[in-house]
């Protein structure tokens, strides 16, 4: 990539995980925390937003249609102030039971093509989730896995990131993560994961305007450089827009 700091953001041009869409997770909360999201990013030079509210059966129960009235709602001030910003919707997905059952019905929201944000359990393992990946990828789906950095699980298990990158499982890092906002082990390994050239995306995964300075710390962040020499699907999915 080899960009300037302040220009890094505008080269990877995408965001592909982000919790914009108002009042529907633990993101913005509100149509002007959206907004104030969609603000900093276009000042960084990013043109092209996935948004990526949570689904997940026991804490937020979201479907294909409370998904699409909260898109329709911002996108309709959004391509206002800013005419040249793409924003679409897709969903990071909980690996659960609500989620095979999506899988077998065909009825996930993609990133875009067939690429799919999936995360699993942050504190305990879940003994099935290989079993869920493997259902999505004969189904014709694309996973991407949604910071694996954070899975404290694995942390002390590099066999698992070994099982699911042979899987063809797409590792998404998030840029707080580079920041350092959820603590030292998740940035180092964040920086371990880039460096090993495992990395196939790159998301910010901001709730709220007032994280972007861990966005900025990020940018700092020696490893994000070796990002440019990286496959990303950031690049894929501008490209597949003008195509």
């Amino acid at each position: 990539m080899h960009s300037s700091p302040d220009e890094l953001l505008a080269t990877i041009g995408s965001d592909i995980h982000i919790h914009v869409l108002p009042a529907i997770d633990d993101g913005a909360a509100t149509m002007d925390d959206s907004l104030a999201l969609l603000e900093l990013h276009y000042k960084a030079g990013i043109r092209r937003i996935v948004a990526t509210p949570h689904i997940r059966s026991d804490f937020f129960p979201n479907t294909a249609d409370t998904i699409k009235e909260a898109y329709t709602k911002l996108q309709s001030v959004a391509a206002q102030r800013w005419p040249d910003l793409e924003l679409t919707y897709a969903a990071e997905y909980y690996a659960d039971d609500y989620l095979m059952a999506l899988i077998e019905t065909d009825e996930l929201l993609p990133l875009f093509d067939r690429y799919v944000l999936v995360e699993t359990s942050m504190r305990s393992e879940q003994p099935y989730f290989i079993d869920i990946l493997r259902a999505m990828i004969d189904r014709g789906w694309k996973p991407v896995l949604a910071h694996p950095e954070r899975y404290r699980p694995w942390h002390h298990r590099p066999q698992r990131y070994a099982e699911l990158y042979e899987m063809n499982v797409i590792f998404q890092i998030n840029l707080l993560s580079l920041g350092g906002l959820y603590g030292p082990a998740e940035q180092a390994l964040a920086e371990k994961l880039i460096q090993q050239g495992w990395v196939g995306a790159v998301g910010s995964d901001l709730h709220q305007a007032a994280q972007y300075r861990y966005i900025h710390r990020a940018l700092q962040n020696p490893s994000i450089q070796l990002l440019g020499d990286l496959p990303l699907l950031n690049h894929t999915i501008l490209l597949a827009d003008k195509a």
